[in-house]
């Protein structure tokens, strides 16, 4: 029986002996806990602030207008985000959902909505320009309103275009209404392929005479100072021109021109709209030689004294 609970014992120790020379278990591996990667941070490369002021004093901030289309056809250009390319003109005289002045109530054409002046996008720094990570980037590229993505353009004249076109390419749309957006630069004094204006002042680019932010258009005299002093100029001659824009002499259209109410009688190119309405015209065709008859004539309804087209009296 002693024998018996040796052989026990020994076996015990030898077993005790094998477990503690045996190798320790490998542990199992476990996955590191996973972390969410953080988005990267766009940082802007230029400070946006003077920018973004200068385009709160802009019409690009707030083109929200009823007598201007606030509509979803209009808004192609004039507020891109609101625009519904299912949207068409109707047939006049409702063509366009518009509020005239002339006229009491709007017109309101079917097919196209009235969008809410809550609503309504303007034209946003992403309209021009490209966002990463919700930062307006510095160079400049056309949002497509229909892929609302951005289209690379090679200049500012190439995306000041895509909005500042004519219509329908002829113009001409609802019935023969005639609406021109464009901003024709052929002819214009300031072009002057011949070259006798110097050099800075011919400008190629929209930019180049426009803020591209603040849209403001630098001043004739900016450019022009010396004529202000010179004998031969309406402005140096006597003050009776001193209320008479540099357009309303030097624009070679046929727009009449005719004191706006609007801008303390400032003497400006108008065209006139049905029901008599005059409306000031941004014109953008200069001549350098002006005739003073385009205001003097003999039909002048002004009580201007009529004069030659070079200044004389005519008897």
């Amino acid at each position: 029986m002693k024998t018996i609970w040796k052989i026990i014992a020994i076996g015990v120790v030898f077993t005790m002996i094998a477990a503690a020379c045996a190798p320790a278990p490998t542990p199992t591996p476990t996955e590191p806990p996973a972390t969410a990667t953080p988005e990267p941070t766009a940082v802007p490369t230029v400070d946006p602030a003077p920018f973004i002021a200068a385009w709160e004093t802009s019409k690009h901030s707030n083109t929200y207008d009823l007598g201007k289309g606030p509509n979803t056809y209009c808004s192609r250009c004039h507020s891109p985000l609101n625009w519904d390319p299912e949207s068409r003109p109707d047939a006049p005289p409702n063509c366009m959902t518009c509020k005239f002045p002339m006229e009491p109530n709007m017109r309101t054409a079917a097919t196209m909505d009235f969008v809410e002046e809550e609503d309504w996008k303007s034209i946003g720094c992403e309209t021009c320009h490209p966002t990463e990570n919700g930062v307006v980037q510095p160079e400049i590229a056309w949002l497509n309103p229909i892929t609302l993505e951005h289209e690379p353009v090679l200049t500012s004249n190439e995306l000041c275009i895509k909005c500042h076109a004519t219509p329908s390419g002829g113009g001409s749309y609802a019935g023969g209404m005639s609406v021109d957006h464009a901003i024709v630069l052929g002819g214009s004094a300031h072009l002057n392929w011949a070259g006798a204006l110097p050099q800075g002042h011919r400008p190629s680019y929209c930019t180049d005479c426009h803020d591209p932010h603040s849209s403001k258009p630098k001043t004739c005299v900016e450019c022009h100072d010396d004529l202000l002093n010179s004998p031969e100029h309406a402005k140096a001659l006597d003050d009776k021109h001193a209320n008479v824009s540099c357009m309303a002499c030097h624009d070679s259209s046929e727009m009449e021109t005719a004191p706006d109410e609007y801008q303390d009688g400032l003497w400006v190119t108008v065209t006139t709209l049905s029901g008599g309405f005059k409306m000031p015209v941004k014109s953008h065709s200069i001549q350098m030689v002006v005739k003073c008859d385009r205001c003097h004539s003999a039909k002048n309804s002004y009580g201007l004294s009529v004069l030659d087209e070079n200044g004389q009296p005519v008897k």
